[in-house]
């Protein structure tokens, strides 16, 4: 497969050679061209252009009587009726390929054919289906002592099991594929499988054999000078670390990751990052050093009109900008959240934010506008039955009302709350409007 680089005139390129090769009447060299021009589709994401590709070189190899060719074109007719979809056509184009694969006893063909069945199969939910062609086309590969489609094959089965959690037998394919890597001498692909089964490690909490899987995929990333593995393997220390609840060196390589995604201009990887350590620097405490990180995540949001990931960023500037002091910012930050909320329609996501806004204005003794606020996310909180919410909201009304010496309303929202929370579960926060109520109840009783 041609790279998903490929540009306008690479494509003309390919195309001159379709029209060159007609000319000379070689049904070979004209499938052969239509072949790489269907790839270079395939690899630009034009599907139906390489299927029409495939179809015309099925054509040539049908009536050229090349079982071979036309059991690759089959394949390749395969493929792209699994990309478009149907995969009723997909299986039958598949199914032909592999006949012909097997009656010109062609390995290199009968492989490729029971991945794409096992890989079709696997699109459909037939897992045991699925690994049970790609574990027979693997034994074919390794009988063969075919290098490149052992680690396809090897990495493809090592992601199946480790999406339906069973590490030991991943870690035993990605082994697999990473010898065949090592032996092609492909570091920046041997890197991947490191990679890969750090993940397997670290889904597993063994925090130890996934940092040493991780650094030695970022020496095999260094060694080839490859930003995106180097990208990836710092990206996966920091999660090691962050898992690990190592702080410093979580941030040291969070740094280096952030560093290398900014240079190469892939803002997906750099705010995936930044999204990752402000969670755990908010988790940890440690609020004034997370709101550079904060705010550069807000600006790349911005920049690429992201509505979800601004959403997320300014709720976690609000709270930082609450947990320091810093009311005003913090008012700010929430409000700009809240208006994001509402245009993307999320009301289970403005009712929160309500609710936070509605904190921040009683920090700031706006007593009756933190009540207004309170109201209105005590409301969407009931319609959006998050309990959590309303339990909240209910003690922060209480409070208010004991500010404004309301002590009956008080009294009813502590009453409330106590009733929500012992419905949520949430031991603390009924024990705080237990508290509260008892607190109420003294003022009562002076009056």
């Amino acid at each position: 497969m041609m790279s998903n680089t490929v540009n306008e005139k690479q494509l003309e390129l390919l195309e001159t050679a379709v029209n060159q090769a007609r000319t000379s009447g070689n049904p070979a060299e004209i499938i052969n061209t239509l072949t790489q021009l269907g790839q270079a589709h395939l690899a630009a994401n034009n599907v139906p252009k390489a299927l029409t590709q495939f179809e015309e070189g099925l054509e040539l190899a049908q009536a050229a009587g090349d079982k071979l060719l036309e059991g690759r074109m089959w394949g390749y007719r395969g493929i792209c009726l699994m990309r478009l979809g149907n995969s009723h056509f997909a299986q039958i184009a598949l199914y032909k390929s592999h006949n012909l694969a097997k009656e010109l006893a062609n390995k290199p063909l009968l492989i490729d054919a029971l991945t794409q069945l096992g890989t079709l199969q696997l699109d459909s939910g037939q897992s045991s289906k699925a690994i049970s062609k790609l574990e027979q086309a693997m034994g074919i590969a390794l009988a063969d002592d075919d290098r490149p489609r052992t680690m396809h094959l090897a990495g493809k089965l090592g992601n199946i099991f480790f999406d339906i959690d069973s590490p030991e037998k991943a870690i035993e394919y990605y082994a697999l594929a990473l010898q065949a890597a090592e032996d092609l001498n492909q570091p920046v692909a041997a890197c991947s499988y490191k990679l890969s089964m750090g993940h397997v490690y670290l889904a597993n909490e063994g925090y130890d054999v996934a940092r040493e899987l991780f650094e030695e995929a970022l020496n095999l990333a260094e060694t080839a000078d490859n930003d995106p593995a180097r990208l990836g393997a710092l990206s996966c220390l920091m999660r090691t670390h962050i898992a690990a609840n190592n702080a410093s060196l979580a941030t040291l390589y969070a740094d280096s990751a952030l560093r290398v995604a900014r240079s190469t201009g892939d803002s997906g990887a750099e705010i995936a990052n930044l999204n990752l350590l402000t969670a755990y620097l908010i988790q940890q405490g440690a609020f004034k050093k997370t709101l550079p990180y904060l705010k550069r995540a807000l600006e790349i949001a911005t920049t690429n009109e992201d509505w979800e990931w601004q959403l997320t960023m300014q709720d976690r500037l609000g709270f930082v900008h609450y947990q320091l002091g810093q009311m005003d910012e913090g008012k700010a930050a929430y409000q700009a959240a809240l208006d994001t909320a509402l245009q993307l329609q999320d009301p289970a996501a403005a009712a929160r934010l309500y609710g936070r806004l509605g904190a921040v204005l009683a920090e700031q003794n706006q007593v009756a506008d933190a009540i207004a606020i309170a109201e209105q996310a005590l409301k969407m909180g009931r319609e959006q039955a998050d309990w959590s919410l309303v339990g909240e909201q209910q003690i922060l009304l209480a409070f208010a009302l004991v500010e404004q010496n309301d002590v009956a309303q008080a009294r009813e929202y502590c009453q409330q709350a106590i009733a929500t929370f012992a419905q949520t579960g949430e031991s603390d926060q009924l024990a705080k409007a237990q508290a509260l109520l008892a607190e109420v109840e003294q003022l009562a009783t002076a009056r």
